[in-house]
Parts: C-alpha cells; sequence; structure tokens
C-alpha cells in the first residue's frame, strides 16, 4: 500500500509543479498549448525637439543701444554705442542725458571697454569725452537673455545707482 501512496503522491507533486511552471510562463516542451507570438520590432516616436534657442556666445553686441538708469540723479536717459571684436572685447561710449520725466540731468559721455564672457556682459568706464561737474564713471553688468537679443537688462555698479534696461536700435 506504501508503494500506491507514493506513487499518487509523485503524480500530485508533478501535476502541481507542471502547473506552476505553465503558469509562470514557463513551458514544457507540448505541454504548452499557447502558441508564441512572432517578435516585431516597436516604433518609438522621436523625442520633441528643443525650442530654437540663440547661441549667446556668437550674438554681436555692435550697434546702438536706448534706454534708461536709475541713480542719485533720478531716471536718466542713456546711448550705448557699443562695437565688438570677434575676441568678445567690447569698447564704446555711455552717453547720458535728460529723461522727460527728470529734465534737471546733465548731458554727459565717456568711453567704455570690457567684455562678454558667455551670456554676462561687463562694461567698464575708460575716460570722460564730456564730464558735467563731479559726475563719476559707473560699470554696466548684466546677464544676457536668450529669448530677447535686443534687449540688455542689468546693474549698475555705482553708489546710489540700481538698474538699467537698453534696446538695440
Amino acid at each position: 500500500m506504501r508503494s500506491r501512496e507514493f506513487k499518487g503522491r509523485a503524480r500530485v507533486v508533478a501535476a502541481v509543479a507542471a502547473i506552476g511552471l505553465l503558469g509562470s510562463g514557463c513551458s514544457l516542451d507540448g505541454l504548452n498549448p499557447v502558441a508564441e507570438e512572432p517578435t516585431r520590432a516597436v516604433e518609438v516616436p522621436p523625442e520633441p525637439a528643443e525650442p530654437s534657442v540663440p547661441n549667446i556666445a556668437t550674438r554681436s553686441l555692435s550697434g546702438i543701444w536706448e534706454g534708461t538708469y536709475t541713480c542719485n540723479q533720478g531716471l536718466t536717459r542713456l546711448r550705448l554705442t557699443l562695437s565688438q571684436q570677434s575676441t568678445g572685447q567690447i569698447t564704446g561710449v555711455l552717453r547720458f542725458s535728460a529723461d522727460p520725466s527728470n529734465p534737471s540731468v546733465p548731458t554727459g559721455s565717456y568711453t567704455v571697454k570690457g567684455a562678454l564672457s558667455g551670456d554676462t556682459l561687463r562694461l567698464q568706464g575708460d575716460s570722460w569725452i564730456s564730464r558735467p561737474g563731479d559726475y563719476v564713471m559707473v560699470s554696466l553688468d548684466a546677464q544676457l537673455s536668450a529669448t530677447d537679443p535686443d534687449q540688455i537688462q542689468g546693474a549698475i555698479d555705482g553708489s546710489g545707482c540700481s538698474t538699467f534696461t537698453v534696446r538695440r536700435n
């Protein structure tokens, strides 16, 4: 009787093992009734292209830029005439004058020199062309925008000064 029990248990164990193999995705030759599908290539859609952004490093700042800045004397008109060399070095003239909202500001001008390094523009006063009274030269610092290449906004490095904004003519 023991051999019958052993054989019966062996069949149960074999049946459970076969079901376990079939249920796990494995197959025993001839026991898997599900036909395998042929492998096919799946097309992956291309990733969307990034929007085109102008290369700041190759942008020329040469030209005439006009706008305003604010220092102790109040809102002041600003005109920058810049010339940029291929090395990134920049020379030019900074001219300031009265804004219609602040007519008491005198007119003056001085040369500037500086550089564009990456997206950072730094211009420093170099020498006076026309100095009114006790005015002092200031420096301009700006991070250029990739989205608006015809505008420069930044900070004025000078006592009592804050910001400037100019647009290319």
